[in-house]
């Protein structure tokens, strides 16, 4: 379903001004959380050597604990790509629609998770393999 409108660029349908404002703030200082948690992340990664591993025991905690540390950027990616559409739809005025149905995402489900693309049902639906996501292929 596309939601491609004309609406303006800026607002929600959905939303009052003020309320899209401070779930942009919310959004931005997630974005620059992750984006400060992943440089940590990935600079101690790249950082964890094999060099001065004294057995096997220490050289498999060595891999276990970079391959975690890559595991999480990965997540904290996804993340912040979710938050980046979020900021994009705000911009364009369809921030707090469904991206499958179009109707309208609760208030409250929008103040817990506020990049959330899907209405709760929708949501449920896709975890229980009921339906296919469609937005935004990553």
């Amino acid at each position: 379903m596309s939601l491609s409108s004309n609406r303006p660029l800026w607002g929600s349908p959905v939303l009052p001004p003020n309320q899209v404002a401070e779930l942009r703030r919310k959004l931005v200082e997630e974005r620059d959380r992750i984006i400060s948690d992943y440089r940590r992340d990935l600079t101690a990664a790249q950082s964890t050597r094999e060099e001065g591993a004294e057995d096997l025991e220490e050289l498999a905690s060595l891999y276990r604990s970079r391959e975690f540390l890559f595991a999480r950027s990965e997540e904290d990616r996804q993340k912040l790509l979710l938050i980046e559409d979020a900021l994009q739809r705000m911009d364009e005025g369809t921030y707090g629609l469904c991206q499958w149905s179009g109707e309208a995402i609760s208030r409250a489900r929008l103040r817990f998770i506020p990049w959330a693309r899907y209405s709760i049902d929708v949501q449920e639906k896709i975890e229980n393999g009921q339906i296919m996501e469609t937005a935004n292929e990553w």
